[in-house]
Protein backbone atom coordinates (compact mmCIF):
# COMPACT_ATOMS: atom_id res chain seq x y z
CA UNK A 1 0.00 0.00 0.00
CA UNK A 2 1.96 3.24 -1.18
CA UNK A 3 2.21 6.38 1.23
CA UNK A 4 0.56 9.39 -0.23
CA UNK A 5 3.41 12.01 0.04
CA UNK A 6 1.45 14.90 0.84
CA UNK A 7 0.59 12.40 4.66
CA UNK A 8 4.50 12.47 4.87
CA UNK A 9 5.40 16.20 4.35
CA UNK A 10 1.95 17.12 6.83
CA UNK A 11 3.59 14.62 9.85
CA UNK A 12 7.18 16.23 9.01
CA UNK A 13 5.75 19.73 9.46
CA UNK A 14 3.50 19.24 12.45
CA UNK A 15 6.70 17.48 13.82
CA UNK A 16 8.63 20.67 12.97
CA UNK A 17 6.06 22.67 14.55
CA UNK A 18 5.82 20.84 17.91
CA UNK A 19 9.67 20.54 18.27
CA UNK A 20 10.04 25.08 17.91
CA UNK A 21 6.91 24.94 20.50
CA UNK A 22 9.14 22.45 23.04
CA UNK A 23 12.10 24.92 22.38
CA UNK A 24 10.36 28.00 23.07
CA UNK A 25 8.88 26.58 26.48
CA UNK A 26 12.76 25.62 27.19
CA UNK A 27 13.86 28.93 26.31
CA UNK A 28 11.09 30.44 28.72
CA UNK A 29 12.82 28.08 31.15
CA UNK A 30 16.28 29.65 30.99
CA UNK A 31 14.72 33.10 31.40
CA UNK A 32 13.61 32.01 34.43
CA UNK A 33 16.30 30.28 35.42
CA UNK A 34 18.58 33.42 34.73
CA UNK A 35 16.32 35.33 36.67
CA UNK A 36 16.28 33.13 39.80
CA UNK A 37 20.11 32.95 39.16
CA UNK A 38 20.76 36.80 39.09
CA UNK A 39 18.76 37.20 42.45
CA UNK A 40 21.23 34.01 43.97
CA UNK A 41 23.76 35.07 43.23
CA UNK A 42 25.54 38.67 42.67
CA UNK A 43 28.95 38.44 40.40
CA UNK A 44 28.43 41.90 38.53
CA UNK A 45 27.86 40.98 34.90
CA UNK A 46 23.69 39.80 35.37
CA UNK A 47 22.62 42.53 33.07
CA UNK A 48 24.11 40.83 29.94
CA UNK A 49 23.34 37.38 31.35
CA UNK A 50 19.60 38.83 31.23
CA UNK A 51 19.95 40.44 27.84
CA UNK A 52 21.23 37.31 26.17
CA UNK A 53 18.34 35.23 27.56
CA UNK A 54 15.76 37.90 26.46
CA UNK A 55 17.43 37.67 23.19
CA UNK A 56 17.33 33.78 22.76
CA UNK A 57 13.66 33.40 24.08
CA UNK A 58 12.70 36.36 21.49
CA UNK A 59 14.88 34.55 18.07
CA UNK A 60 13.00 31.06 19.69
CA UNK A 61 9.59 32.79 19.24
CA UNK A 62 10.57 34.47 16.14
CA UNK A 63 11.58 31.20 14.62
CA UNK A 64 8.65 29.31 15.82
CA UNK A 65 6.22 31.86 14.22
CA UNK A 66 8.46 31.65 11.09
CA UNK A 67 7.90 28.30 11.15
CA UNK A 68 4.02 27.96 11.40
CA UNK A 69 3.68 30.95 8.67
CA UNK A 70 5.98 29.02 6.18
CA UNK A 71 5.43 25.65 6.80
Amino acid sequence: MPVDNSVIWLAGKLFAIVAFAIYVIFAAVVVRQVYLMTKTISVGFELPVQTIAWIHLIIAVAILLFVVVFL
